[in-house]
């Protein structure tokens, strides 16, 4: 399911806002194009790290199950869901507009222009 082009600009723009601040000055095309974006929503890394939580509590009740067995792989499964849910999945802003034709000049030209008007 590709991410919709306004969260795609508004979660670049964000970084570029960023970037800009820790670099001193605004981000170049190709800087730009390197920057990494978060491309799970908040909602899901949130439920991830609740459910990787429960995971871990579950193992640590020996819930649903006393053996040690079940208890470990509750345990590890706990704490690669919550990892998944504290980093997320980020992609460089390339790789997303890969295969996406004219419309990645359209989107560059108006994150480009939001970033100018930022600073």
């Amino acid at each position: 399911m590709p991410i919709p082009r306004e969260k795609i600009e508004r979660r670049a723009l964000k970084a570029g806002i960023r970037a800009s601040k820790r670099r001193h000055h605004v981000v170049s095309l190709e800087e730009l194009l390197a920057l990494k974006i978060q491309i799970v929503p908040a909602s899901v890394r949130i439920f991830a790290v609740l459910a990787g939580a429960g995971l871990i509590a579950g193992a640590w009740f020996e819930w649903p199950s006393a053996r040690n067995l079940v208890c470990g792989l509750e345990a590890v499964a706990g704490i690669f869901t919550a990892l998944f849910g504290i980093f997320g999945v980020r992609r460089t802003l390339s790789g997303l507009l890969d295969g996406a034709g004219e419309v990645v000049v359209e989107i560059l030209g108006e994150i480009a222009g939001a970033l100018f008007d930022s600073f």
